[in-house]
């Protein structure tokens, strides 16, 4: 597949057909939110965390990276030669550019151009929900990599706070250990961890999200994210200061390897060890 690079300075793949299950305004109304968003740093966090505890050394490339929020924040922290994005959907390049991320591919990866870097890890961050084969995904990620690459992986989790925004948000399913046991069964790679995350946000989600989709309110996509903007909000003063303590906890949790038992987000880290 061949790529050429636009007047925005994007990297674009011609003559593609690009299939995702997004809102096509979704990058747009999240490059809005993630800066001042608690939850959104939160998981900044978490991932700088999982790639300390599990090192690489090399390029990382970024699938489904969205507006590059995450990117920018990875090549702030040094932990790899070069940060890549690779994004299907333009908007959501446009914006990495915003981000002063560098080199960015509007495209998948299934043709994107792995003999040009070194990458020695992947991130997939609320990436694989989307997607209606995540085993074959993985699978077809795992035979364009070479043996040692490392892929860190988030995903939403448990299926009891299924709620209105899933499917408006174009997932097609919520994660959980039974989940992740079929995925093991199915995909090439080793998982190497795994575990929950953001266990303090189930009673918020359960009461703001599931108590009115379960009576059946329907919001529709806009008013959602008018309420998604209020609540990804940084919270200050003594419930912010509680969560901030709550997270910095869980943290060190993960960084010793402890397990958290429950959670509304879900990691794992694959290696292709074969």
């Amino acid at each position: 597949m061949e790529w050429t690079l636009d007047k925005n300075g994007i990297n674009i793949q011609i003559n593609s057909e690009k299939k995702i299950l997004y809102p096509e305004n979704g990058n747009e109304t999240f490059f809005y939110i993630e800066e001042n968003s608690t939850w959104f740093n939160q998981r900044n966090d978490l991932i700088l965390n999982l790639i300390k505890k599990h090192p690489f050394k090399g390029d990382f490339l970024d699938i489904g990276g969205g507006n590059g929020f995450q990117a920018k924040q990875l090549k702030k922290s040094n932990i790899a030669e070069k940060i890549i994005l690779c994004e299907p959907g333009y908007q959501g390049c446009l914006n990495a550019k915003k981000n002063n991320v560098e080199f960015i591919y509007n495209g998948t990866f299934q043709n994107f151009p792995f003999d040009d870097f070194n990458i020695k890890a992947i991130g997939l961050f609320d990436v694989i929900e989307h997607i209606e084969d995540d085993s074959k995904f993985l699978n077809e990620l795992y035979q364009l990599l070479p043996i040692g690459t490392k892929v860190f992986i988030t995903v939403p989790a448990l299926k009891n706070l299924w709620s209105e925004i899933d499917p408006l948000s174009g997932h097609c399913r919520r994660y959980n250990k039974k989940e992740l046991k079929r995925l093991n069964s199915e995909i090439n790679f080793k998982i190497i961890d795994s575990g929950y995350y953001f266990d303090f946000y189930i009673l918020p989600l359960f009461i703001l999200r599931v108590i009115p989709y379960l009576i059946g309110i329907r919001n529709g996509w806009d008013k959602i994210i008018t309420k998604e903007k209020k609540n990804h909000n940084k919270k200050i003063g003594f419930i912010g200061k509680l969560i901030e303590k709550l997270h910095k906890k869980r943290l060190n949790k993960v960084a010793q390897g402890k397990k958290i038992k429950i959670g509304t987000s879900m990691f794992f880290i694959l290696e292709k060890v074969f």
